[in-house]
């Protein structure tokens, strides 16, 4: 039988043996749910970098570029990180640079992997299909916040470890996990903007946001890391 583990920030990965296994990179707030958007969109690609400077560079070779630190856009940048803001007529075609400051760290960590998936409740459904038909040792790596636990990757998380099949949990964070979403599963938006990161995003008027990305299944695609790229599968 398979096995599922949950690491809880991308600053842990290091603790776990990901290579060789299916991998599923998690950011609600905001990143995966914002690559989702971009591919479901029509974009061709989407590159996840880790610096500022490389992403930056995407530019020259005609690249959209986005990129985000601390929640806010950053200045000289195409976009943020703001799936709601995603126009699909400015998107369809074209590749995607983007940089955050937890999400696609997270992603490019997992290079190595037999397959990384990129996961929001936006797709959650596909997912848990994809890891039922094959299955495989899992590992699902939530972003988390400047080193720390957040609720909704862990809730996510959570999400994806209620719909799996023949798979045995690996840790007690899978426990935690699962316990998280079937507690708040009746209604996710209510249990998202209790999160910190919530809160500091509505700080920066950003409640469309975090209602967009509470929407489950309204996005049915599989993007996975081809190569530097998340195209979809």
């Amino acid at each position: 039988m398979s096995s599922v583990d949950v690491c809880l920030t991308h600053q842990q990965l290091e603790n776990y043996q990901h290579h060789d296994k299916n991998v599923v990179v998690i950011d609600v707030l905001r990143a995966t749910s914002t690559i989702n958007t971009i591919l479901f969109s029509g974009a061709k690609s989407v590159k996840p970098v880790e610096s500022l400077e490389e992403c930056m560079k995407l530019k020259e070779n005609g690249y959209i570029v986005m990129a985000e630190r601390m929640g806010k856009k950053v200045e000289g940048f195409d976009y943020g990180n703001s799936p709601s803001k995603i126009e699909k007529n400015l998107f369809a075609g074209r590749d995607v640079g983007i940089a955050t400051s937890n999400g696609t760290k997270a992603i490019v960590k997992t290079k190595g992997s037999k397959i990384t998936l990129i996961s929001s409740f936006l797709n959650l459904s596909k997912v848990i299909e994809y890891l039922n038909t094959n299955s495989r040792d899992t590992l699902l790596v939530c972003s988390g916040w400047k080193g720390s636990t957040n609720l909704e990757d862990t809730m996510c998380a959570g999400a994806i470890v209620a719909g799996l099949e023949n798979y045995e949990h690996e840790s007690d964070t899978v426990v935690i996990a699962k316990k998280l979403y079937e507690q708040s599963k009746d209604d996710i938006l209510s249990s998202m903007k209790k999160s910190s990161h919530a809160k500091r995003l509505s700080g920066y008027d950003n409640i469309r946001d975090i209602e967009f990305c509470s929407e489950i299944d309204n996005q049915e695609i599989l993007p996975y890391l081809d190569g530097d790229e998340i195209v979809l599968l």
